[in-house]
């Protein structure tokens, strides 16, 4: 399986550092013509499917990317990790060391513990192995999705530095299984 994962294009919330999580969000001009760029860097890849979360922003990024070319097909598993009553709020407020420490597994202000992330995120990729092994695919998704995706293919332990790994628009992450 070939699997190439990008990140949604800009929302006005991401230019504004606000924390969206699970609130639905449009992606702006700015995130458009990100997508459109991801478009032309990825226009000499048949992809068999696309997946992608159900939020606007990675429905929006996907359609711009894939074109009518292949079939797009939400999964809930791909939403952004939940943010609990941190969500709208400002970055400034998010502990990032608290929120990815695995041992922790904080649902502080009822945001997602990442052991909950992980367990969804690889529930998404056993099922991608088991029904897509010879498969071309593209997954569009969100900034702690495509964190987890990462490690959970690459490999992980207790004192993994998950943050480490940074999730920008407009980059194409490409794994081979």
């Amino acid at each position: 399986m070939r699997l190439y994962i990008v990140r949604h294009g800009q929302t006005d919330w991401n230019k504004l550092s606000k924390m969206q999580g699970k609130i639905d969000v449009p992606i702006n001009e700015i995130g458009k013509n990100q997508a459109q760029n991801l478009k032309d860097k990825l226009s000499s890849i048949n992809f068999d499917i696309c997946f992608c979360s159900p939020l606007k922003r990675t429905l929006e990024t996907a359609s711009i990317i894939v074109n009518n070319k292949c079939k797009i097909v939400t999964d809930a598993r791909l939403t952004e990790r939940g943010l609990g009553d941190l969500e709208g709020k400002d970055y400034s407020l998010y502990d990032r060391l608290n929120f990815w420490n695995y041992d922790k597994n904080s649902g502080d202000y009822g945001v997602e513990k990442i052991k909950d992330l992980f367990a969804r995120i690889n529930n998404f990729l056993d099922y991608l192995k088991e029904n897509y092994k010879d498969k071309t695919i593209l997954v569009v998704s969100h900034h702690a999705s495509i964190r987890a995706l990462n490690f959970i293919i690459k490999g992980y332990g207790n004192n993994t530095d998950f943050l480490s790994f940074d999730v920008k628009q407009g980059a194409v992450f490409t794994y081979f299984l």
